[in-house]
């Protein structure tokens, strides 16, 4: 199934993490088209559907396409719709050798949602 745009593709630097909620989650296909490149490419993408509180700007979800994550997330993520609990996600490295740690915050997390930040 291919997932609709318009896409906004979650981009951590390294070290940064993501603390968010998620109410729904989407898997599907996307194209990308990279800088300079004549074809688009078809990745594998999981769309994160986030309250508009914990990202304010439209379209109110992530997508996700980093292989190294993709499965993990997939896992995952029917225990935090269904628990109402926080992702967390944090980028260690670089693309195209880039690892992410993704995580189920305590339940006493009370937010806030974290774009960003480093370390926590």
């Amino acid at each position: 199934m291919a997932l609709t745009a318009p896409y906004e593709f979650l981009d951590l630097q390294d070290g940064q993490v993501l603390i968010t909620r998620v109410v729904a989650f989407d898997q599907g296909d996307a194209t990308i088209t990279r800088r300079g490149a004549a074809q688009g490419k078809v990745v594998k993408v999981v769309r994160l559907h986030v309250p508009s509180t914990d990202k304010p700007t439209v379209p109110a979800y992530w997508d996700i396409s980093a292989t190294t994550v993709f499965q993990t997330l997939l896992g995952l993520l029917p225990s935090i719709v269904a628990g109402r609990s926080w992702l967390r996600i944090q980028k260690f490295g670089v693309a195209p050798s880039a690892r992410f740690q993704v995580s189920i915050m305590p339940p006493a997390y009370a937010g806030p949602a974290q774009i960003g930040a480093q370390n926590l």
